[in-house]
């Protein structure tokens, strides 16, 4: 009883005596180190797929572009471990860090439209939602975007409004980084675009010079990357087109509308919290307002930043056939949690700071306990987010080069997700190289340094295609089988095919 009261007071005292900054700055060192511990605890590897250690082996090549994506989360990796050792928590880290980011700038755009205490409902809402927090924790093209669009929208409204040179330097850069991050920002841009034409006192600025120091500002920082991407015959364009026009009208139909739907799913567990935040006569009606904002048109900007991004995103996908995926929209998580704001308070709702602190600490102890048990809920139902043993692999790959050879590993190749994961985990840090098409996936890498240094190639046992490729750089074929032991549990072993280049030892005639 004792203990809840002195909680209870340490609430009121949080939301009575701090200031809003203060209390902003809270809330975001909490995100911060509450998503690292969830990052850390909930998982023995990072995603599945491997893009967390693909962007890591990318960096190790910096480069204005890469095969399958602008280089905007490649650059951030490679600046990261540049100074933060490679880690589960320094990537956890990163990933909370991206995340803050995007807060940050998110809470500067609501400024733009709400009250301090409103703003820190935004901030607050938007932290809750998936795509800033267990969606955001898989680091790759589509989480970089949560730390980029809310900057965008934030200086492009500051230029609209006030036409200064710093603004517009600031949105054309901005804007810039959401194009290095994925592609798929070109929905953002027409966005923005589209509220400009909208509003009758935005068209007359876009005629005028800050305008035009925006779109320069753009220009010079996307430039570089925009003449390498047309000179590329095997690039991100081909990549993205072998990606669309793939699904029949229908299926492209039900993506689209399974896209806008997950949307409006995510942010339930926010709206939750928003909705405990909210107080007086008007708050039931100013709830309603909130969660029926996006279905609800309104000549207004907030409507227009939060819902543009989904409408176009659904007719790209219907009339491109594009595989859109849900993920895309992380960063539409912002726009959405500032539109029901915006509606909530127009509706005539209260603030009741006390009553969002008290909510937010629930959901915050929920999680940090919730991280290790999910741990072993996916330990016993044998997840390879926790069984698979990467870094166990990484580390006895290093040995074995080390036992032969009397030096630290200095090239991996192989099954995409387990090189790029020796290349992360093991010691010495080997550089990552195709295996399937070098020239194009990793054209930094000089095939002649491979084969006079060596280097390991390892498959999974189940890839025969790595392993068909493997055999025309070595006949010296091995198995090797790993297990994974954590937190005092014991996984069955995995095998996987090695093959050794060493060195100075030329490929066979059919090699690459």
């Amino acid at each position: 009883m004792a203990a809840a009261s002195s909680a209870a007071i340490g609430r009121r005292a949080i939301a009575r005596e701090l200031s809003i900054p203060a209390q902003l700055a809270l809330l975001l060192a909490v995100h911060v180190l509450l998503w690292t511990w969830a990052g850390v605890a909930s998982r023995s590897n990072f995603d599945t797929p491997g893009d967390m250690v693909e962007a890591y082996a990318w960096a190790q090549g910096w480069q204005w572009g890469y095969y399958k994506h602008p280089p905007l989360s490649a650059w951030v990796a490679g600046l990261w471990f540049a100074l933060v050792p490679e880690s589960h928590w320094g990537y956890a880290l990163l990933a909370a860090l991206n995340s803050a980011v995007g807060l940050i700038g998110l809470a500067l755009l609501a400024r733009e439209f709400l009250p301090r205490p409103w703003v820190l409902l935004v901030v607050a809402a938007a932290s809750l939602n998936p795509g800033l927090t267990t969606l955001a924790m898989r680091f790759n093209a589509n989480a970089i975007l949560i730390s980029t669009w809310p900057w965008a929208m934030c200086l492009f409204v500051r230029l609209m409004r006030h036409g200064r040179a710093r603004d517009a330097v600031g949105c054309g850069l901005a804007c810039a980084l959401a194009m290095l991050g994925k592609y798929y920002s070109a929905v953002l841009l027409l966005t923005l675009l589209a509220a400009a034409l909208w509003v009758p006192a935005w068209r007359q600025r876009l005629a005028t010079r800050s305008a035009a120091l925006a779109l320069l500002a753009f220009v010079l920082a996307f430039g570089p990357h925009a003449a390498w991407l047309l000179s590329q015959a095997e690039g991100p364009l081909q990549y993205a087109q072998h990606a669309a026009g793939v699904e029949p009208p229908a299926a492209s139909l039900i993506r689209a509308f399974t896209f806008a739907l997950a949307q409006c799913i995510f942010p339930a567990i926010a709206l939750v919290v928003f909705g405990c935040a909210l107080v007086g006569p008007r708050r039931r009606h100013g709830f309603a307002q909130a969660v029926l904002a996006p279905l609800w048109p309104r000549n207004e900007l907030p409507w227009l930043l939060a819902v543009l991004p989904i409408v176009a995103t659904m007719l790209a996908t219907v009339f491109t056939g594009a595989r859109t995926a849900a993920v895309w929209g992380l960063p539409i998580a912002c726009g959405l949690a500032l539109l029901a704001a915006v509606r909530a308070r127009a509706a005539g709702a209260d603030l009741d700071l006390r009553r969002l602190w008290r909510a937010l600490g629930v959901i915050w102890l929920v999680v940090a306990l919730a991280a290790p048990l999910w741990w072993v809920l996916r330990a016993r139902a044998a997840h390879a987010s926790v069984t698979e043993p990467r870094q166990e692999l990484a580390q006895a790959l290093a040995r074995v080069w080390h036992r032969e050879h009397g030096a630290p590993l200095p090239w991996v190749a192989g099954t995409r997700a387990l090189a790029a994961s020796t290349a992360f985990y093991a010691e010495g840090h080997p550089r990552y190289f195709s295996l399937w098409n070098a020239g194009v996936e990793t054209p930094w890498v000089r095939l002649d340094a491979i084969v006079r240094q060596g280097g390991i190639i390892v498959c999974d046992g189940s890839d025969e295609a790595c392993v068909d490729r493997a055999r025309t750089w070595s006949d010296g074929e091995r198995e090797l089988s790993v297990a994974k032991s954590d937190l005092g549990w014991h996984f069955a072993p995995r095998s996987y095919h090695v093959f050794v280049i060493a060195p100075s030892r030329a490929p066979r005639a059919d090699g690459p």
